[in-house]
Protein backbone atom coordinates (compact mmCIF):
# COMPACT_ATOMS: atom_id res chain seq x y z
CA UNK A 1 0.00 0.00 0.00
CA UNK A 2 1.37 3.02 -1.02
CA UNK A 3 1.72 6.41 1.49
CA UNK A 4 1.66 10.20 0.65
CA UNK A 5 3.29 10.19 3.50
CA UNK A 6 7.30 9.48 4.35
CA UNK A 7 7.97 6.66 6.56
CA UNK A 8 9.93 8.83 8.61
CA UNK A 9 7.96 12.22 9.47
CA UNK A 10 11.10 13.73 11.10
CA UNK A 11 13.90 12.95 8.17
CA UNK A 12 12.90 16.26 5.85
CA UNK A 13 12.84 18.70 9.63
CA UNK A 14 16.33 17.38 10.49
CA UNK A 15 17.46 18.47 6.68
CA UNK A 16 16.06 21.93 6.96
CA UNK A 17 17.01 22.31 10.69
CA UNK A 18 20.71 21.85 9.14
CA UNK A 19 20.33 24.19 6.65
CA UNK A 20 18.89 26.78 8.70
CA UNK A 21 21.87 26.23 11.12
CA UNK A 22 24.42 26.75 8.21
CA UNK A 23 22.34 29.72 7.02
CA UNK A 24 22.58 31.18 10.49
CA UNK A 25 25.82 30.32 11.50
CA UNK A 26 27.89 31.70 8.06
CA UNK A 27 26.68 35.07 8.59
CA UNK A 28 27.44 35.58 12.36
CA UNK A 29 30.95 33.55 11.60
CA UNK A 30 31.49 36.10 9.09
CA UNK A 31 30.38 39.13 11.65
CA UNK A 32 32.44 37.66 14.30
CA UNK A 33 35.96 37.58 12.39
CA UNK A 34 35.27 40.54 11.01
CA UNK A 35 34.48 42.74 14.25
CA UNK A 36 38.05 41.48 15.29
CA UNK A 37 39.26 42.69 12.35
CA UNK A 38 37.67 46.18 12.97
CA UNK A 39 37.46 46.38 16.85
CA UNK A 40 41.45 46.95 17.46
CA UNK A 41 41.10 49.70 15.45
CA UNK A 42 38.16 51.41 17.26
CA UNK A 43 39.41 50.82 20.35
CA UNK A 44 42.55 52.22 19.66
CA UNK A 45 41.48 55.38 17.82
CA UNK A 46 39.34 55.68 20.94
CA UNK A 47 42.40 56.15 23.03
CA UNK A 48 44.07 57.96 21.39
CA UNK A 49 41.67 60.43 21.42
CA UNK A 50 41.08 60.31 24.85
CA UNK A 51 38.01 58.74 25.32
CA UNK A 52 39.26 55.75 27.22
CA UNK A 53 39.33 57.83 30.15
CA UNK A 54 36.37 59.34 30.16
CA UNK A 55 34.61 56.32 29.35
CA UNK A 56 35.34 53.01 30.93
CA UNK A 57 31.82 51.27 30.33
CA UNK A 58 31.74 51.92 26.54
CA UNK A 59 36.01 50.39 26.69
CA UNK A 60 34.92 47.75 28.58
CA UNK A 61 31.95 46.93 26.45
CA UNK A 62 34.29 47.23 23.18
CA UNK A 63 36.83 44.62 24.38
CA UNK A 64 34.12 42.30 25.71
CA UNK A 65 32.74 42.78 21.73
CA UNK A 66 36.31 42.13 19.79
CA UNK A 67 36.70 39.37 22.63
CA UNK A 68 32.97 37.45 21.55
CA UNK A 69 34.02 38.24 17.95
CA UNK A 70 37.33 36.63 17.99
CA UNK A 71 35.84 33.44 19.51
CA UNK A 72 32.46 33.58 17.02
CA UNK A 73 34.85 33.82 14.02
CA UNK A 74 38.02 31.61 14.74
CA UNK A 75 36.33 28.98 12.12
CA UNK A 76 34.91 31.59 9.55
CA UNK A 77 35.65 30.27 5.96
CA UNK A 78 37.21 26.81 6.96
Amino acid sequence: MSSAFPSDPTAGSEHSHSTLRAAVEYPLRALGFWAAIVLPFVLLGLIVAGIAQSSPVLMTGLVGANIAGLLLGKEYNK
